[in-house]
């Protein structure tokens, strides 16, 4: 018999929609428990989960579903567990009348006593299994170190490896039945969704950015890591006013703000509220956030956005490139110019394998941009020469992005008609052509207006 043959339906079909990892299947499996859950009023169903483990028993039909979870598979695959717990290709059951009469098994003492000595033969199987410290901090030292080279890597690059690292992650999992090292697991495949979060949107996806956030949220949430999840929550908040909702975005850092504990989370979050603030048009609470950004204590730390750091830090020089895009936002040119240029002053005290050319350009095009609010058409043609210069490896999505609001802003009846103006829009139109994205092999070129 085949592999494909011996394979359970319900793994076939997992695969089929592509939530075969428990990462991916968790999110929609929980969101399938609510939907039910409030169909019948039953607010435990609303609440069921399931862990890791459990959901590889179920995939290769070593263990069957209870009650609530047989609801929750039938609803979400459209079959019966019987037949998504059975080979592919194997007939449906014809169910039993519900007429007929009930059939109690016959079970012995004999019955009893080996399933007694089953179970506990496996319990200390199951307990004996765990992984040496020295296997996990490989892992933890992988992961930091990728996170601290982000600004000195291509994004691609980035994901492949932090892809690379989650799945060693995924397969380590089965290895361990220690809560410690299941615990310190989850956190680290948390990490490395987070980590490949952050790449996905670099390269342009920003559903794909969104989905690995939720998977990162699915691996943390059960072990209550409050840091990380501080760290998603900001995330999902950027994703959501880049994507026009800045209503949700505020939702979603003002959920986060309650869990941040160190200076370095409190800072990104005030920073990030400054931004969806600004999509609102609230420059009062925009200057609020940004004045809480300054003030977060520096000398609290936490293990997720300090001691992992890195991408997951926020610097104070990346809190200075925020507070100009959130003063663009609400159309302040002069507090942007002021902002964007104590970006790259603090950029410039770094040494090279310090600074981040991803923060130093994304400051450098909103000082262009604040320059054109300020009709300064000069100076903004002078500050983006070092952008042109980028290889398209390193023409991230956030950066394109900035560069079209420089573009539109080139189309002001006070601009448009400048030969410097024209041309500078032309070059940032070639410029976007050639991106991150379009280094993907398949991937679609940037248009303008896209």
């Amino acid at each position: 018999m085949s592999e494909e043959e011996q394979a359970t339906l319900l793994r076939k079909l997992a695969r089929e929609a592509d939530i075969e990892s428990y990462a991916l299947f968790l999110p929609k499996y929980e969101q399938t428990a609510r939907r039910l859950g409030h169909r019948i009023n039953d607010p435990k169903l609303s609440r069921e989960s399931v862990g890791p483990r459990q959901w590889s028993r179920w995939l290769a039909a070593k263990a069957a579903p209870q009650p609530y979870a047989r609801l929750i598979l039938e609803e979400l695959f459209g079959q019966p567990v019987e037949l998504l717990m059975a080979p592919v290709g194997t007939r449906q059951v014809e169910p039993a009348s519900s007429l007929s009469v009930v059939q109690h098994p016959h079970i012995t003492e004999e019955d009893l006593l080996m399933t007694a000595h089953d179970a506990a033969s496996h319990a200390g199987d199951a307990a004996s299994l765990s992984l040496t410290p020295e296997a996990i901090q490989l892992l933890r030292t992988q992961l930091r170190g990728l996170a601290r080279s982000y600004h000195q890597k291509p994004a691609a690059e980035i994901f492949v490896k932090a892809r690379t690292i989650r799945d060693t992650i995924e397969r380590r999992m089965a290895l361990t039945h220690r809560p410690a090292q299941s615990s310190e697991l989850y956190l680290l495949a948390g990490q490395a969704c987070a980590l490949l979060a952050s790449a996905a949107f670099d390269l342009g996806s920003q559903d794909a950015a969104e989905t690995l956030t939720m998977a990162a949220l699915a691996y943390v949430r059960p072990i209550d890591h409050a840091p990380l999840i501080a760290w998603c929550g900001g995330n999902l908040a950027l994703l959501a006013y880049w994507d026009g909702r800045p209503a949700e975005a505020l939702d979603h850092v003002m959920a986060a703000q309650g869990l941040a504990t160190s200076g370095t989370a409190k800072r990104r979050l005030h920073s990030i509220a400054a931004r969806t603030y600004a999509h609102l048009g609230d420059p009062r609470r925009v200057r609020y956030e940004l004045e809480a950004a300054e003030q977060a204590d520096p000398d609290i730390r936490d293990d997720h956005h300090d001691d992992m750091g890195g991408e997951f830090g926020f610097s104070s020089e990346r809190a200075a490139m925020s507070a100009g895009s959130s003063w663009l936002l609400i159309q302040d040119g002069a507090s942007a110019v002021e902002a964007s240029t104590h970006a790259l002053d603090l950029i410039q005290m770094r040494t090279a394998s310090q600074r981040s050319v991803k923060v130093e350009m994304e400051a450098t095009v909103d000082l262009a941009l604040a320059q054109l609010l300020n009709a300064d058409l000069a100076s903004a043609v002078v500050t983006l020469q070092p952008v042109f210069d980028l290889p398209p490896e390193q023409r991230v999505d956030g950066l394109l992005s900035r560069l079209q609001g420089v573009r539109s802003q080139l189309t002001v009846p006070a601009l448009h008609r400048h030969n410097e103006a024209i041309d500078l829009g032309q070059h940032i139109e070639g410029f976007r052509r050639d991106s991150a994205r379009s280094t993907l092999p398949g991937a679609p070129r940037y248009q303008l207006g896209s």
